[in-house]
């Protein structure tokens, strides 16, 4: 049975715990976000529950109250209906973040979805300070959220040049990476992993200590020094620039990884590694886990190289693709293998992987790497890339022709794409295999 229209407790058919219900006026839904607020007091006794209820109760007749006395110090103004600086998060794992002159949608993946422009609209401004709210019995985190008119909005559009996340931006379109791409999904990622960690300060606010700090946060989580490093310098890399812009001074993160020997020794795949993928893994995978691991093992890319391939090549009737971004030396010609093709359409003419995200290729890759029974940690999906250098040095191929292939320094000037002709190449990588 349902309380009658006014009552604070109530009963669902589903269960015999009373339930609280407390329904928000419109001045209090941007302080709780939501309209009303219905959750079990963990008692099917009525007295007991009106007991667990009474101090939720209180707070929010404190909050009638306080809204009805502060209804006549009401005014509407321009302004930021998402502040800028600030990230809004929604039930399905989305986001929106706000600049000052953007609202970014990030989807649940970390891909931005769309930008749009972020526009003042008309805001209720009360007509208080934060001490004459404090008076009224109004919460210190709620009175944080509230605008107040000697606070306007528009103040906040002035206080910096740019926020953190427009560093951020900025620098990733100066390097030329794809704002939905999996580099500018990760360094978002990592920043708001930060942002969380030290409680929300802006960049000029932190020091050398909060970067120290964030390392041995990161160790605590367990993460090998080659993971720390990475994650510092997706932060460390934009405020190195804007400082080179002007836009800030000074770099928390200057030089605060010590170094550890940590790393774990990664070892290539065995031929008996590859039957047991081949006969037990292969067939269970999807098409787009299928294809990466055919990519990466007759290849050495990197996942993300294989990733990033939309178009094909031919020299003297034969097809390659063109990949690399890491480093100079990384970009390069590869001739598609021939026990790859099969597995290829006759024209590669845009994405070959449509179905997963890029982070959830690798991972599912790992999770049928161990369902066969390869159990051993240093045996990882990048161990296909080790195992493609065993391979080419056991047909002794030169070491400049396994280089260009992998796509490291050759130790002379790299001509763009290559130093070899395809046909050199094509003869090698075919010997690799899968």
């Amino acid at each position: 049975m349902v309380g009658r229209h006014g009552k604070y407790l109530f009963k669902r058919s589903t269960s015999a715990n009373w339930y609280l219900r407390l329904v928000y006026p419109a001045e209090l839904v941007p302080i709780h976000k939501a309209k009303r607020l219905e959750v079990s007091l963990g008692t099917a006794d009525r007295d007991e529950a009106m007991v667990r209820a009474l101090p939720r109760i209180q707070d929010h007749k404190r909050e009638l109250l306080m809204v009805r006395s502060m209804m006549r110090h009401q005014t509407m103004a321009t302004a930021f209906v998402h502040e800028p600086g600030r990230e809004y998060l929604r039930p399905d794992g989305s986001k929106i973040v706000a600049t000052i002159a953007q609202l970014i949608h990030i989807d649940a993946n970390g891909i931005v979805s769309k930008v749009e422009e972020n526009i003042p609209r008309e805001k209720t401004i009360w007509q208080t300070t934060p001490d004459g709210a404090r008076a009224l019995g109004i919460k210190e985190e709620h009175i944080a959220k509230m605008m107040f008119a000697d606070q306007p909005t528009i103040k906040l559009a002035q206080k910096t040049k740019s926020s953190d996340l427009d560093v951020l931006i900025e620098y990733l379109r100066f390097k030329g990476h794809d704002l939905n791409g999996s580099y500018a999904a990760e360094a978002r990622s990592t920043w708001e992993d930060f942002r969380a960690f030290s409680g929300g300060k802006i960049l000029k606010e932190c020091t050398r200590a909060d970067g120290f700090a964030y390392v041995r946060h990161l160790r605590g989580k367990g993460l090998k020094t080659a993971t720390i490093i990475k994650r510092i310098n997706f932060l460390a890399a934009p405020i190195n620039h804007a400082n080179e812009t002007g836009d800030l001074s000074g770099n928390p993160f200057f030089r605060v990884v010590d170094r550890k020997d940590d790393a774990l020794e990664r070892l290539c795949l065995s031929d008996a590694d590859m039957k047991l993928c081949r006969d037990n893994m292969l067939p269970t995978l999807g098409r787009d886990e299928r294809l990466m691991w055919l990519f990466l093992a007759t290849t050495g890319m990197r996942h993300s190289e294989a990733y990033s391939i939309r178009e094909e090549f031919q020299e003297g009737g034969i097809r390659y693709v063109r990949v690399g971004q890491k480093t100079e030396a990384s970009k390069r010609r590869v001739p598609l293998p021939e026990c790859l093709l099969p597995y290829l359409p006759k024209e590669i003419v845009g994405p070959i992987f449509t179905g997963s995200s890029l982070k959830n290729i690798p991972k599912n890759l790992l999770r049928a790497l161990r369902r066969v029974g390869i159990n051993d940690n240093r045996k990882v999906v990048y161990s296909l890339r080790h195992r493609a250098h065993t391979r080419l040095r056991e047909v002794e191929c030169p070491d400049d022709v396994q280089r260009e292939i992998v796509g490291h320094e050759t130790g002379e000037a790299h001509a763009q794409y290559g130093r070899y002709p395809i046909r050199v190449v094509k003869r090698w990588i075919d010997t690799i295999g899968y």
